[in-house]
């Protein structure tokens, strides 16, 4: 398969302005609600073009970067965005204990796992989307259990949570057989993954403006 795996970088780096400039645009109307989201996805985009950029210069390892950023700062944000969106006690009883259960993970990963600041672990990559899949279905039953199923275009967290399932439910099968594929079907499934997610991201977004103006 020929395909320019840079090529594919750079564009992603790109459409990740593009959502990261929409969303700062748009912060005044959903900041409030979106507060966490807001954050993690500009930390986890900065993080992504700085060790891009940093990595060509220095050609030093990245993974410190990855391992804080992502997998513990990033990941806590998202959960805690759904923590504050979950207002049905069982359920938000639930998510706390998501919570509870991701703290606990990052301390016993640093236990069994050596030198985890200086090596990607995907072990604790798998175990954190799967908190964060559990927090999506919470989060999803109780909006098509209320009343925001007659506003779905115009429920920016609902595009929130199906961009996020779509890029990490899609990310788990090739992440999974990452040293079985070539690295160019690897990193173009990546890159389709995150258009995607980013697509809908950025229509969730146009969607919600449209509304606002009418």
């Amino acid at each position: 398969m020929n395909w320019n795996i840079e090529t594919g970088k750079q564009i992603s780096m790109g459409i990740s302005v593009v959502v990261m400039a929409l969303l700062i645009i748009k912060s005044r109307k959903i900041w409030k609600e979106n507060l966490f989201f807001i954050i993690g996805y500009i930390l986890l985009s900065l993080i992504d073009i700085f060790c891009y950029f940093y990595f060509k210069a220095t050609n030093r390892s990245t993974e410190i970067f990855f391992v804080i950023g992502f997998l513990i700062l990033v990941f806590f944000l998202y959960l805690l965005y759904y923590f504050r969106l979950i207002y049905l006690p069982l359920l938000k009883k639930i998510q706390l204990i998501l919570l509870a259960i991701f703290i606990i993970n990052i301390g016993v990963m640093f236990y069994i796992e050596d030198d985890l600041l200086h090596h990607f672990s995907f072990s604790m990559l798998y175990t954190d989307i799967l908190l964060l899949m559990f927090s999506i279905i919470l989060f999803l039953y109780q909006t098509f259990n209320s009343d925001k199923i007659l506003e779905l275009n115009n429920y920016l967290p609902f595009w929130i949570s199906v961009s996020l399932l779509i890029l990490f439910i899609g990310s788990i099968p090739i992440l999974y057989f990452r040293t079985t594929v070539s690295e160019h079907i690897y990193f173009f499934i990546l890159f389709i993954l995150n258009l995607i997610s980013n697509g809908i991201l950025i229509l969730g977004l146009v969607w919600n403006q449209q509304y606002r103006l009418r």
